[in-house]
């Protein structure tokens, strides 16, 4: 009877969601804001031995919603600092995956945008199935403005950027059909960029002669900023333009996707404090209305709460009101999905103590504890996530691109959203166990860890492992090994206050530090589709070329499963006349060089030099080939094969080395086998890839790198060089 009533729930589900238009998505992400700063949650137990929460501030129409949608006691952001979090949300990677590896955010002053035009994001996936999008508010993952001369301005204050010019990289480059809002934070007292709205890929005032020089403290008299500008009223600017965003989407037949993403609760760091509150938003009273639970007022900080609570009220109140042109006769909300988030938890609270702020939990953001990453989470969708239910499925923003491909049934490339789980059984209560699939989250802002400090969590269970793993070459930290600080079982110990661990936990700890290693180094963390292609690189990636090393180079590896498999061809990766390197190998990489996709297409491609593949197995030569200008093989995509004279046969069990001849400069370029930003070259999952290695006079060598490497930073990595083919 309990599977007939199952089958018959999937059964009506199914038929519902095939009956129905595809959902319109509303996404409202503020900024800053941890579970105890809203009354949602007030009462809630965040684990099922935790406390309960018993101070929150008062949110009227958050607390309404939240009687009505699913309420998660368990979403993560995707790091614990804004621009790492949203970089993770629009491209389904984990934080620590792009160049902003020492800290969770953008530094002041220009940046280059941190996600590259070819990842495809949330957004693009949307618009392909048919979707209208939209952002209105804080960006924050880079953009590059046009200084006139079509590169992109540098100078610190932005005194070269041309205002008359489109943007050279923005919101619209990476899946937005419109835009409005601004780059990222507006401190007056720390960040520079120009105090303008930008409007798509514009500027809204381009006259410099009538802008007006502002600032606070060492920027006093620097910031470009347009007449009109105030900064108390950035919340009610970006309503207005969010009702406008809603009343077309009445009016037009595609779905739509409204990303809203308000400034507030950032602190702003201006002549007038730390906070910019307006008198009021949508007619409703803000500055020093905000309340908490008991009845106190509850200060500027929680005013800019309340100014988000009354925004997001404003937003189903449009919803319930207009009218839903793909089904006549109903409103917005009978067909859209909502979800109320933050980028990371509460900016106020104690770094290493329990905060009311983040619901009871340890730390605040820019922490890797859980009260830096653990954030409120509201998610309703009529007829399908609703009733005011508890769900306690750990999972993190990265996870909503799979997610929403998976709703609408969209096939994910093994390009896309590498990092991005699938929980749409778990949000329906459909899954047969709890997810326990690894998360990996990133950035501790000062003692006790270094800043690229991360953290691994299956199910309950919880490692905080030292800084060095995202960036190898940061000073005092374990140069690419994983070194393990803290341990927790969440569901015993959901304020992380044992700082030691007893010796049963000894397995656990090991256990997920080579998780933590492999899901790091390989590149992606979900299963990547299995191919028909029948060759070991799928995919060569975008790591850095060089040309550097004379000897062998090449990677260990065994069989993922139980059957033996029988190889056919050995080849080579085979660059391409244009490819060129972005630094030399041993230099330290930087923010300002960043690594790109291999140029494709079959001109230009060519070997100068011999080159011996050889594949053998505990010392022992099993097959080779050679390679040469004259005898390149035959061309396969980006790589070259050769037919072996005698297939031979790989088994379970074994471990294999691959290698291929190299000489300094000899004009063939190879990958390296590890990444900076880029993505990570994609391998068949029948093979499991164990280390990279470097043979210099037939004896292991180290790689020569930018910095003294420990033997974790080579595991499971190879150098895009040699390769083979099987049946």
């Amino acid at each position: 009877m309990r599977f007939l009533n199952s089958f018959l729930f999937a059964l009506v589900l199914a038929t519902t969601l095939s009956a129905k238009p595809r959902p319109n998505i509303v996404l409202m992400m503020v900024d800053d804001m941890g579970i105890g700063d809203t009354s949602a949650y007030l009462g809630q137990r965040l684990m099922p031995k935790s406390d309960p929460v018993v101070k929150t501030i008062v949110t009227p129409n958050l607390e309404k919603f939240s009687k009505q949608s699913l309420i998660f006691t368990d979403a993560h952001a995707g790091a614990s600092m804004c621009s790492s979090s949203r970089y993770s949300l629009l491209t389904g990677r984990f934080g620590h995956r792009s160049y902003l590896k020492r800290q969770g955010w953008l530094p002041h002053g220009p940046n280059l945008p941190m996600i590259r035009r070819e990842l495809a994001t949330l957004p693009e996936m949307l618009q392909a199935n048919g979707y209208r999008t939209t952002c209105v508010g804080k960006y924050h993952v880079g953009m590059a403005f046009d200084n006139g001369q079509g590169t992109p301005a540098s100078d610190y204050y932005h005194a070269d950027v041309d205002f008359t010019k489109p943007l050279l990289d923005g919101p619209t480059h990476h899946g937005f059909d419109r835009f409005f809002g601004v780059p990222g934070n507006t401190e007056d007292a720390l960040d520079t960029e120009p105090r303008i709205y930008i409007r798509n890929d514009r500027w809204t005032f381009t006259d410099r002669k009538k802008m007006v020089m502002t600032g606070y403290r060492r920027h006093e008299g620097k910031l470009f900023t347009d007449p009109i500008w105030d900064l108390k009223q950035i919340g009610p600017v970006y309503l207005r333009e969010v009702e406008s965003t809603l009343k077309r989407a009445s009016k037009e037949e595609n779905p739509f996707f409204l990303y809203y993403v308000p400034n507030a609760n950032h602190q702003q760091l201006w002549q007038e404090g730390r906070y910019a509150i307006p008198d009021s938003i949508n007619g409703k009273p803000v500055k020093g209305a905000s309340r908490m639970n008991d009845g106190t007022p509850a200060g500027e900080r929680a005013d800019m709460v309340l100014e988000n609570d009354i925004a997001f009220g404003r937003v189903l109140e449009l919803l319930r009101t207009l009218p839903d042109p793909r089904n006549p006769g109903h409103a917005l909300i009978d067909n859209t999905l909502i979800i109320f988030t933050s980028d990371n938890g509460p900016n106020e609270g104690e770094k290493h103590k329990l905060s009311f702020q983040s619901g009871g939990l340890r730390g605040k953001k820019a922490s890797i504890t859980e009260g830096g990453l653990r954030v409120p989470f509201l998610l309703y969708w009529k007829g399908q996530f609703e009733g005011g239910r508890i769900n306690r499925t750990h999972f993190s923003l990265t996870d909503l691109y799979a997610t929403f491909a998976r709703l609408l049934e969209h096939p994910l490339a093994n390009q896309d959203a590498q990092d991005s789980y699938d929980v749409l059984d778990h949000w329906r209560g459909k899954a047969q166990s709890p997810d326990k699939r690894a998360r990996l989250m990133f950035c501790h802002l000062g003692p006790p860890y270094v800043n690229d400090a991360m953290s691994i969590r299956e199910g309950s269970e919880k490692i905080i492992v030292a800084g060095g793993v995202p960036e190898p070459g940061i000073k005092r930290g374990n140069r690419g090994s994983v070194v393990v600080k803290r341990y927790h079982d969440l569901h015993e110990d959901p304020g992380e206050a044992i700082e030691t661990w007893s010796t049963g936990a000894e397995d656990s700890v090991e256990r997920l530090s080579r998780k933590l290693l492999h899901v790091h180094n390989r590149g992606h963390a979900r299963p990547l589709n299995a191919p028909s292609k029948k060759q070991l690189i799928l995919d060569d990636g975008w790591h850095n070329l060089r040309n550097d090393l004379t000897g062998e180079i090449g990677f260990d590896f065994r069989l993922s499963g139980n059957q033996s498999i029988t190889i056919t061809h050995l080849g080579m990766w085979d660059d391409h006349a244009m490819d060129k390197a972005v630094r030399p190998a041993t230099s330290p990489p930087n923010d300002n060089v960043l690594e790109h996709a291999s140029i494709d297409g079959n001109d230009g491609r060519g070997l100068s030099s011999s080159h011996r593949i050889r594949l053998s197995a505990d010392g022992e030569m099993l097959r080779q080939i050679e390679l040469t200008a004259d005898h390149p093989g035959a061309l396969d995509g980006e790589f070259r094969y050769l037919a072996l004279n005698k297939s031979v046969r790989l088994h379970p069990g074994l471990t294999y080395r691959l290698t291929m001849t190299s000489a300094s400069d000899d004009e063939d370029q190879f990958h390296n086998p590890a990444s900076y930003d880029g993505l990570s070259p994609i391998t068949h999952p029948a093979f499991e890839i164990l280390r990279s290695v470097y043979l210099r006079d037939d004896s292991l060598a180290p790689i020569p790198t930018y910095f003294n490497a420990t033997p974790d930073y080579w595991k499971h990595r190879l150098p895009v060089g040699p390769t083979f083919k099987f049946e």
